[in-house]
């Protein structure tokens, strides 16, 4: 296998030919080597549920990174080795696939998809903040109810709630990513406003799943948090 340039990587795989032919092999090569890497470290060998063949999807994966950095190759900026590049985006791609195959091994009935918020995994970590948990959860679902579009709600609660990739929600409500992106886009924005209505920021809210309550940065300012105040 030769050792390339960034310039030799760009000029192969645009030109035609052989030359381009033995870039391509190549490439395709060092992605699959990369990418069975990546499934074989603790941590991510499950994830995409039990029984799927590691040489298979790394085959699967690295096709199709190549297809599309193919496609990107004007995109590639210099700022750091070609080959570099190129695995962080077979990575994302092997990610995606991981998240499709977890998602469509799971149990999602689908008369529930995109109507039905889950119950939030209550982390138990005290009678007091389990209780802070509940509320927090309650105001969500019920701006989440009230202040999305019905549209905008299924989108939502599909990607965010019930883990169903992007391009499947494309392809369940009939539209395309980009279309998804401005949907989803504005009904974090409207979430967002509705939380504020009731006095809660989105931040805060996260924080009360995500951290410590003693570690919440953006309540150093002695700001009481909204669910616990309402307790005094």
């Amino acid at each position: 296998m030769t050792t390339r340039t960034n310039t030799e990587w760009l000029a192969a795989l645009r030109e035609t030919g052989q030359s381009q032919e033995g870039a391509v092999r190549e490439l395709r090569q060092l992605l699959r080597r990369a990418i069975f890497s990546f499934l074989s470290r603790k941590g991510a060998a499950n994830a995409a549920g039990p029984g799927y063949d590691h040489d298979d999807l790394a085959e699967d994966c690295a096709q199709e990174s190549l297809l599309l950095i193919q496609s990107k190759l004007d995109q590639f900026r210099g700022d750091s080795q070609f080959t570099t590049w190129a695995y962080s985006i077979a990575i994302r791609v092997t990610l995606n696939e991981l998240r499709r195959r977890r998602w469509r091994t799971s149990a999602m009935e689908a008369a529930r998809l995109g109507d039905a918020m889950p119950h939030w995994p209550i982390d138990n970590p005290g009678p007091e903040r389990s209780l802070e948990q509940q509320k927090a959860w309650a105001i969500l679902s019920e701006a989440i109810e009230t202040a999305l579009t019905p549209l905008q709600r299924k989108a939502l609660i599909a990607h965010a709630f019930q883990e169903m990739p992007l391009d499947l929600v494309a392809e369940w409500l009939g539209t395309n990513r980009n279309s998804l992106y401005k949907l989803i886009h504005d009904a974090r924005k409207r979430l967002q406003a509705a939380l504020l209505s009731r006095g809660v920021t989105h931040r805060e809210l996260i924080a009360i799943f995500d951290t410590p309550r003693p570690d919440r940065p953006y309540l150093e300012d002695g700001k009481k948090s909204f669910f616990t105040a309402s307790n005094d």
